[in-house]
């Protein structure tokens, strides 16, 4: 059985790369961190491109400057001693930056650990400079063009000739401290204060280490400095990347032998140009490469290498050249407070926890009668009489002592096996609403400290804002009729519910059109907008009820009114969007019905298959389905924290056994049905074990994973977990997903191995290696949100389809595919 679900796995995720993202600073559009003032530049975005850093510098120093607030208080500030701006760095996005920030007659200095432009004069010598993209239309001040290493410097140093920057050099940046109207920057020899901080410092830390014996023998660089220093030696370059590849093919001008040991088995983020002259080399017979391998030990003439398989060989060697890239200045960030993508502070846990309980009062809440009446017997004549309870030392007494009734009613034999989970429900809730009180008086009260006392009002402020009336008022619609019969407007929580989830996913959709407001995006929010409206909210809760009522789906015992809304169940029409199995109280709640049964089965069986085949999986999940409008919406500002690698992409393998449990627990609720039919061998013990299957599944699927955890790790783990891990629907598209002909296509020649697509899929799709080998990417899991695309600096993807199914993904491998062209839609701009 292990062996043949993973074959199963293999196939269905057709070998998915699985390459983590590197975790950058946190910011915001603006390029700005949690610490307020202090901003982030150049390669520390993430974007590995000299033009860009220079662009980024000027545009940080044109946000600041038109910051009303970073006005007032240039205004207002009595010690001249406080810096307008420093700029930490002195590489291209530092010095763009001050030359525009000395445009604006700006106090600025700039702090360099080393020397102007020292990143660039490490650079190997000759080695070539390609200013990236070629299409990018220059505004700062400091232009960069194709060339050498050489000719870069000229030309950096003839344009900054005309600025008298203030730098100064050799000093290193110890922490920054957020004061109250200032920056404090403390270095090795002195204090400075600021107004704005930009850290510009690249990715200037520390050269990763190998930890293998020998690393410190003095023939170990971690930098090629002059690619002659390796006349007549026996080079080892160790890594993979495009650094490491043009030290290769730096040095094997002048070297005896060159010899490339790298872990994976194949390059993954080669530019054309260097894997073109790297094969010509190789073909040469002047560079080896060994792939699969690893250093185990460095000694004074050789090196020893470990493949895949545990063989070790040792190459002659008498010069080793480890570029495998440098770690980020991660102390410098922890000193200042600046966190790290993925990272959670005490503070930020506390939050999750807090979500965590708060939909564990609401799901278990919701679910246990025994919860209600330890706290109210009879009903309110008004929400002031109810929620006036609150102010009752009874109310209080009988929560406390909650856990106590409870084991008397175990001990006076008022539990039983058909109730008893209701009583576990109503402990659950009871212990979830309990540590809500302890942990929220805590986070209030960070909150008041923090937060108030900074208030600006803005995106943020309207945001949170709305969360806590949002929550405030759900309490209210929850409690009132709940435990105390009350409603609001005389609608029940259901309804309130949907409302709130539709205006939710209006004002969010409203937001994300706004600030990401290309075609594709346009279109696929207000699809997603108004199937949330109309048929998920307006017609079941208001227009058919109001219609039902008035006859006009005629008589009860018509065909509308027995088969399509049996019982006047309108809700039932959420089943005209949301497929089997993810809706599946069609089937469980009141019987099965003609009508539904084979309107599911053409559903999940024949419409989805058919549009999965044209345009993939995301034509439901992100133009569609509920759960995705939520997560395309209100999730969009988190798909960055969305988990990535090779245990992500094991764990997305949990929705194929939900969707096995689904298969099970509806044959044997339709092999029940027969025995209405008076089938001999059937009985009513099928429909108990239908049932008590359905409630299982309803409460770990439904309610746990997509209720629970769905809404409490939404803001921690993006808002694709219960799509990605947990959605049965979506497992079953992962099938026909395989056979689609739909693809992201991407221009490998344009691709600068930024990661940005990958670190900006929810569905921890690895995009860029995809996009690094020129594969169409493949992944069941794409949902078409388009964010890959949208964000991709240099316009590398593509929507699009093949000419013909190719599972394998072979075929692509051996055709050209041309992209669409950038003005059509489909390429998401």
């Amino acid at each position: 059985m292990p062996l043949l679900s993973n074959k199963y796995f293999k196939w269905l995720q057709a070998d998915s790369p699985r390459g983590d993202v590197e975790k950058y600073p946190v910011i915001d559009g603006n390029g700005e961190t949690p610490v307020e003032g202090v901003y982030i530049a150049g390669d520390l975005t993430g974007v590995p491109l000299l033009k860009f850093a220079a662009e980024n510098g000027k545009k940080l120093i044109d946000h600041i400057w038109t910051d009303p607030g970073f006005q007032k208080q240039r205004i207002q500030k009595a010690d001249p001693e406080v810096i307008d701006v420093i700029i930490v760095g002195a590489g291209p996005a530092g010095i763009s930056a001050g030359i525009e920030a000395m445009k604006y007659n700006m106090h600025v200095l700039i702090l360099e650990s080393a020397q102007k432009f020292n990143t660039v004069k490490n650079f190997p010598k000759g080695k070539p400079i390609f200013a990236e993209p070629a299409d990018l239309k220059q505004e700062s001040a400091l232009l960069i063009s194709d060339g050498t290493k050489e000719s870069l410097l000229t030309e950096l140093s003839n344009q900054t000739d005309n600025y008298s920057i203030p730098i100064l050099e050799g000093i290193m940046v110890d922490k920054i401290t957020k004061r109250s109207s200032y920056l404090e920057i403390n270095t090795e020899g002195k204090v400075f204060k600021a107004l704005r901080v930009i850290l510009a410092i690249g990715k200037s830390g520390n050269s990763r280490m190998l930890n293998v014996p020998g690393e410190n023998l003095p023939k170990v660089f971690n930098r090629l400095f002059d690619p002659a220093d390796a006349s007549s030696q026996n080079v080892l370059v160790v890594g993979g990347g495009d650094s490491a590849l043009e030290t290769a093919i730096a040095t094997a001008a002048y070297a005896n032998r060159v010899t490339i040991s790298y872990r994976k088995l194949e390059f993954s983020r080669p530019k054309e140009g260097n894997l073109i002259k790297l094969n010509s080399l190789v073909a040469e017979g002047k560079i080896r490469i060994l792939l699969g391998s690893t250093v185990k030990e460095i000694k004074e003439n050789s090196v020893i290498l470990v493949g895949k398989s545990g063989d070790t060989t040792e190459i002659d060697n008498t010069m080793v050249l480890s570029m495998i890239g440098k770690e980020l200045p991660l102390e410098l960030f922890k000193r200042s407070n600046i966190r790290m993508e993925g990272d959670l502070s005490f503070y930020h846990k506390l939050q999750f926890v807090l979500l965590v309980l708060f939909a564990g009062v609401l799901y278990f809440g919701k679910s246990s009668q025994a919860f209600s009446q330890y706290f109210y017997n009879g009903k309110a004549q008004s929400f002031g009489e109810a929620f006036g309870q609150l102010w009752k030392s009874d109310f209080w007494i009988r929560l406390i002592s909650l856990p106590g009734l409870i084991l008397s009613d175990v001990f006076s034999n008022r539990v039983s096996m058909y109730n008893a989970t209701e009583y576990v429900n109503a402990l659950l809730a009871w212990l979830c609403f309990i540590v809500i009180i302890f942990v929220g008086i805590y986070v209030l009260g960070k909150f008041a400290r923090e937060t108030i006392k900074n208030f600006s009002f803005g995106w943020r402020t309207f945001k949170y804002s709305y969360f806590g009336a949002v929550g405030i008022f759900f309490v209210i619609v929850f409690f009132g009729d709940k435990y105390y019969g009350v409603e609001v407007l005389s609608k029940p929580p259901v309804f309130w519910y949907g409302c709130l989830y539709s205006v939710t996913i209006v004002i969010f959709g409203v937001r994300r059109i706004v600030v990401k407001s290309t075609k594709y995006i346009t279109l696929q929010t207000l699809s997603l907008m108004l199937i949330q409206v109309f048929p998920l909210f307006l017609l079941p809760e208001i227009i058919f009820p109001y219609l039902g009522k008035a006859g006009a789906f005629g008589a009860s015992d018509g065909f509308i009114m027995t088969q399509v809304f049996p019982n006047g169940s309108y809700w039932r029409t959420y089943g005209l969007v949301l497929a089997w199995p993810l809706n599946l109280g069609n089937l469980y709640n009141g019987h099965i019905t003609a009508f539904w049964l084979i309107f599911s089965l053409l559903q999940s069986f024949i419409i989805i298959p058919l549009m999965v085949y044209k345009w993939g999986k995301g034509a439901y999940c992100g133009w569609i389905c509920s759960c995705g409008a939520l997560a395309e919406t209100l999730g969009d500002e988190y798909r960055t924290l969305a988990p990535h690698g090779a245990r992500a992409k094991k764990m997305e393998n949990i929705g194929q056994w939900v969707l096995a449990v689904a298969f099970i627990i509806t044959a044997v609720k339709l092999i029940s049905v027969l025995n209405d039919v008076n089938i001999p061998l059937l009985n009513q013990k099928f429909s108990y074990t239908a049932d008590f299957l359905q409630k299982i599944y309803y409460f770990s699927i439904d309610v746990i994973f997509s209720g629970v955890l769905g809404v409490g790790v939404y803001f921690f783990l993006s808002g694709r977990v219960w799509c990605r891990f947990g959605c049965p629907l979506a497992a079953l598209m992962h099938i026909y997903a395989r056979f689609s002909k739909y693809r992201i296509f991407s221009e490998k020649k344009k691709c600068i191995s930024c990661n940005i697509c990958t670190k900006v899929c929810h569905m921890g799709i690895d995009v860029m290696n995809y996009a690094n080998k020129g594969i169409p990417m493949n992944d069941v899991e794409c949902v078409r949100c388009s964010a890959c695309i949208v964000s991709c600096p240099t316009q590398v993807l593509t929507f699009g389809s093949l000419p013909q199914m190719d599972t394998a993904n072979t075929l692509t491998r051996r055709m050209r595919i041309e992209p669409v062209n950038k003005s059509d839609w489909r390429s998401g701009l």
